[in-house]
């Protein structure tokens, strides 16, 4: 089933990857191990005006929060956990 095969393939390949290689240890810890057993993890990187590029991104973190809009998140419908492309 392709679309089994898509949330698989996202949640292993670009969640979990990440998380890996460029989270903190805590946030190791916690999301990998949700991702491990039972949670589904969501890839938001895509906006209206800037597709996938993600050097054009405009979403901000901050201490307060995320501002922007994100558009086709991948396993949003089915995900728990988000992995959020935002800049600073």
């Amino acid at each position: 089933d392709p679309s089994a095969s898509v949330i698989g393939d996202v949640q292993n390949t670009l969640v979990n990857n990440a998380i890996k290689a460029w989270g903190t240890s805590d946030q190791k810890k916690t999301y990998l191990a949700r991702l491990a057993s039972g949670s589904v993890g969501a890839y938001a990187l895509s906006e209206a005006a800037s597709g996938s590029d993600a050097f054009s991104l405009t979403t901000r973190a901050t201490a307060d929060g995320l501002t922007g809009r994100k558009m086709w998140i991948t396993n949003a419908a089915e995900a728990d956990v988000f992995l959020v492309f935002a800049r600073r």
